[in-house]
């Protein structure tokens, strides 16, 4: 019986060898030393205007020995156009022009040679399109198609992962940043994006790099479907930092006349006579007046580096108060107190109401089963609670890790946004230790649907547009909350709570 566990142990022991031998056998393997391998590495613009000198160089190429030759070719030329480590050409007629280069040098001894090709386009005007996720990519691909049948070039630039929309601006900044060379011989640049994200991306963008984003005397073409004068007075600020000849705001119709027309005043007259509506702002349209000092602070802002979206959640607080104050005080609901549900209905605009919802579920999932858990052991309220925010703050880790599976990504501010939202979690245990789990899920239930309710009035995008442009009309906040201070009356809800009451008060 011993010999034949040892049989087997030993079976054993070689089976796991062989695998282990198998697994890590190339880690120790001593390779015999391979001949260097050689790289054809081009770098230079990727786009040309007609008539323009194109340089291309192979400086960059790795693996170089001795006597090295380099021969450029263009498509549709069966000789080499240069021999040297630079191509200059000469583009004479729009369209995609492929350039190959081809290597070849000695190491020790032996010729090695290696290929690289270039796709580059040749255009007689070029625009430059920045959009985000909310336009598809169907409809681009319509517009590239025009554009290159009029032989324009129109280079997109557009983020490539979805974000949260309190990182979509600092999406596209990155994405205008990594296509910067995109902006040198631009004839226009085209913006397509939701509010004024675009604009604030490319005014960011040419903050950090001036000298590779120029927009200085280009017109800069801004689509949108809301109200053109309201969103005109949102560029001010950005028209002050980017200095384009005029920044035009119009419809999406007016995409075809821009990519069709000359130049800038030809696209002008162009609208005019198809009656497309159209805004200019300029140099007059941007003076500061008596009666706009609070829109041209909030420009101000704008053109020093401050994100609009944090403008709009700083403006768009006061009426999240004000519906939450009606809803208290006009309709009776309960809620965790004022701070609170504003708190989360800000959350749920930073991060979107589906996503903020999610997480807002398992901190309190996350808070509740915790506590309960705490319950055998002898703690003081403040360290026990401590506790409960460390195992929410572990939960928010994994799921941030859940949600870079889905390719969502989080930025520094949003992480703020998650660590104030798991406040919430305080407020309902307090409730539940004082007036039961009943109330305390009704609380969260009523926070969370006066949250969502201020969501949906306040993501409104005709509604941020204007109190963005009118920052003014916010103070009325004011006055509604002093009315509402003033309400005496029965709340709505009561009057259901005390139905029999006035029954009974009917009939005597």
């Amino acid at each position: 019986m011993e010999l034949k566990r040892a049989l087997i142990s030993g079976t054993l022991l070689v089976i796991l060898a062989i695998v282990l031998l198998a697994r890590f056998a190339p880690l120790f393997a001593q390779e015999p030393p391979s001949v260097s391998s050689v790289e054809a590495v081009i770098t230079g613009p990727d786009d040309v205007a007609v008539g323009r000198t194109l340089v291309l160089d192979a400086s960059g190429s790795r693996g170089i020995g001795e006597e090295t030759q380099y021969r450029w070719y263009v498509e549709g030329v069966s000789f080499p156009v240069s021999r040297t480590v630079e191509m200059v050409y000469t583009p004479e007629r729009a369209g995609s022009v492929a350039i190959r280069l081809e290597i070849t040098t000695e190491i020790d001894g032996e010729a090695l040679t290696a290929e690289a090709e270039r796709l580059i386009t040749v255009y007689e005007r070029k625009i430059v399109l920045l959009a985000d996720t909310s336009v598809s990519p169907e409809k681009i691909a319509v517009h590239q198609r025009t554009a290159e049948e009029a032989n324009v070039y129109l280079r997109v630039i557009r983020p490539d992962m979805q974000t949260l929309p309190v990182s979509a601006e600092d999406a596209m900044v990155a994405a205008i940043t990594n296509e910067s060379a995109a902006f040198t011989g631009a004839n226009g640049v085209l913006i397509w994006t939701e509010g004024i994200l675009g604009l604030q991306a490319l005014m960011r963008a040419r903050e950090t790099d001036p000298e590779a984003i120029t927009t200085e005397n280009q017109t800069v073409v801004v689509v949108t479907d809301r109200s053109l004068d309201t969103a005109a007075r949102t560029m001010r600020g950005p028209f002050s930092v980017l200095h384009p000849e005029r920044i035009v705001v119009t419809r999406k119709e007016a995409i075809n006349p821009l990519i069709s027309a000359a130049d800038s005043d030809a696209f002008i007259v162009d609208l005019e006579q198809r009656d497309i509506d159209f805004s200019i702002v300029d140099e007059q349209s941007v003076a500061v007046r008596p009666w706009n000092l609070l829109s041209s602070l909030v420009n101000y802002m704008l053109s020093h580096g401050v994100s609009s979206q944090i403008l709009i959640l700083l403006l768009t607080l006061p009426i999240i108060a004000t519906i939450i104050a009606f809803l208290k005080q006009v309709i009776g609901i309960t809620t965790f107190g004022l701070y609170t549900p504003s708190i989360v209905a800000l959350s749920f605009l930073a991060l979107g109401w589906r996503v903020g919802l999610v997480f807002l579920l398992f901190i309190l999932i996350t808070g509740y089963g915790t506590r309960t858990l705490l319950r055998r052991w002898r703690i003081l309220y403040v360290p026990k609670v401590a506790i409960i925010l460390t195992v929410v703050s572990f939960t928010l880790l994994l799921l941030l890790g859940l949600s870079a599976t889905f390719d969502i990504t989080f930025t520094r501010d949003t992480i703020f946004v998650l660590l104030i939202m798991s406040t919430l979690a305080e407020s309902f245990l307090n409730v539940q230790r004082e007036e039961g789990l009943r109330s305390a899920i009704l609380g969260v239930g009523e926070t969370i649907l006066a949250s969502l309710l201020c969501v949906f009035i306040v993501s409104w995008a005709a509604l941020q547009s204007f109190v963005l442009a009118y920052p003014e009309v916010v103070l009325l906040t004011i006055v509604i909350d002093a009315l509402l201070g003033r309400f005496t009356g029965l709340r709505l809800v009561e009057y259901f709570r005390f139905r029999e009451v006035f029954k009974h008060l009917q009939e005597e």
